[in-house]
């Protein structure tokens, strides 16, 4: 498999926009855990929050590889 790497303003944008995408589903995810509890589906607010939980951590990833490139400058 032949990989090519799109240039580092490209990638930063991407990441930046893989970031934003993100956030905004963060925002909008306790909504849904609400959903599911009023709903009385514990298997769907359990699923929910761990999602939560998962792509917080890849968000915090994401925003750490934007500073640490940016403190690479």
């Amino acid at each position: 498999l032949y990989m090519t790497y799109a240039p580092t303003s490209r990638n930063h944008f991407n990441v930046g926009r893989q970031l934003v995408e993100k956030l905004l589903f963060l925002s909008r995810i306790d909504q849904y855990v609400n959903g599911a509890h009023k709903q009385g589906n514990k298997q769907a607010e359990l699923s929910l929050k761990i999602l939560k939980a998962v792509e917080q951590k890849n968000a915090n990833m994401l925003q750490d590889f934007l500073v640490a490139e940016k403190s690479m400058k």
